[in-house]
């Protein structure tokens, strides 16, 4: 997931009434979470997602006023952990900003967290988070490492990329002061964020793998090869709502490529008909078509209306001709409904206030379940599907 979007290219959009995108959401089950940021030039939506999420999770255990925690901290460790690997596997493999969530909590696991006002995401003298040159610098000189015509590789590599680390993102201090206390990463993730990495999991769904069994998921940026519980469509649906319930946020990583997805007006859903002048007789036709034929018909909705099916097998399709890519890392932080009583998500995103909800959107349901490629939760919301997994988690 590495959806880089400019915030000057975005500010310009016009605040709009509700009423004018002829779409009315009314929130329901909203929780916690903390400020909209902005990844800026950057593919890190994996990490801010992820970043939001853990605070979020502090705030559920107690946490009244989490500091905003250092997105670059954990984008610079991973971008160390990701060559080291790509070295040992001779260059077989990608090298490129995107990742997963548990990416982000592997990071704190291994080397802890830290306060962005200790470690802030742009150095002293820039006010915007721009890495167009960083991954292209980088690949370049790890590929000259990592070549399998290069006959041998000191270690002494680590070193000069961590130098080239330290340059772009700065030097990581060994302790630090937050809030009169003495802290390290280490101990900072330990002591005060008091997350672990084993109570959560990742979670998809596809039909090339059996379900309710953990699966390395082919995604290109699942580079660590991190398991997910595969689960069958509308378990996604049912793993969210347990969630939300249970006061998780949920981390949603999808393809925003889609028509229906219009972040400038606040909404994503599947293409579909509108049906305010249709017949209930036409409805139930439409309905009654394979979902194939359903989107042969379907055009983009401007206002509530009657969306395309999903099925597993559609799904799935989509995913092996690639019209379902991993794109983008968010964070669903509640529900809500339009004025016809339509079901969506409210969702978290990390382009700064740039569109009519300040940086959030809805969803709809069948959205969901069409292009999610993958989720993160906490283990409480699922724990009647890892029951059926065969391997202990």
């Amino acid at each position: 997931m590495k959806k880089i979007i400019s915030t000057l290219l975005l500010s310009s959009c016009l605040i709009t009434s509700y009423a004018q995108n002829k779409f009315i959401f009314t929130d329901k089950n909203v929780l916690e979470c903390p400020n909209v940021q902005d990844q800026g030039y950057s593919g890190t939506c994996w990490c801010f997602s992820s970043m939001s999420f853990i605070e979020s999770e502090m705030m559920k255990n107690g946490v009244k006023n989490p500091p905003n925690l250092s997105e670059m901290f954990v984008v610079r460790y991973n971008y160390l952990d990701r060559a080291k690997k790509y070295v040992m596997l001779h260059g077989n493999m990608t090298f490129s900003e995107g990742s997963y969530f548990l990416d982000n909590l592997a990071i704190m696991k291994n080397y802890g967290l830290m306060p962005e006002e200790n470690y802030p995401n742009t150095k002293s003298g820039t006010s915007n988070i721009n890495h167009s040159d960083l991954e292209k610098k980088l690949k370049n000189y790890i590929d000259s490492i990592a070549s399998p015509d290069r006959e041998f590789v000191s270690q002494n590599w680590i070193n000069e990329y961590n130098s080239f680390l330290d340059d772009f993102f700065d030097t990581i201090p060994q302790t630090f002061e937050y809030q009169g206390k003495t802290y390290t990463p280490k101990s900072f993730a330990e002591d005060y964020c008091q997350l672990k990495y084993d109570d959560y999991i990742q979670v998809t769904s596809f039909s090339h793998h059996d379900f309710y069994k953990y699966i390395a998921l082919e995604l290109p940026d699942n580079w660590r090869w991190s398991l997910f519980l595969n689960v069958k469509v509308d378990d996604l649906i049912t793993i969210i709502d347990n969630s939300l319930e249970l006061g998780h946020t949920v981390l949603w990583a999808s393809d925003i490529s889609e028509n229906g997805f219009d972040y400038r007006r606040g909404y994503a859903l599947l293409p579909g008909i509108e049906t305010d002048k249709m017949t209930k007789k036409q409805i139930e036709d439409f309905q009654a078509l394979p979902v194939e034929k359903q989107a042969e018909k379907a055009k983009r909705l401007t206002k509530p209306g009657l969306e395309i099916g999903v099925t597993q097998q559609s799904r799935q399709i989509d995913f092996e001709n690639r019209n379902t890519t991993d794109d983008h890392g968010m964070q669903i932080i509640g529900t809500a409904t339009d004025q016809n009583g339509n079901k969506y998500y409210k969702v978290k995103n990390s382009w700064g206030k740039t569109n009519n909800f300040d940086g959030f959107f809805y969803v709809s349901v069948n959205f969901v379940k069409a292009k999610t490629t993958g989720l993160m939760v906490h283990k409480d919301s699922c724990r009647d599907f890892l029951k059926k997994a065969e391997t202990e988690f």
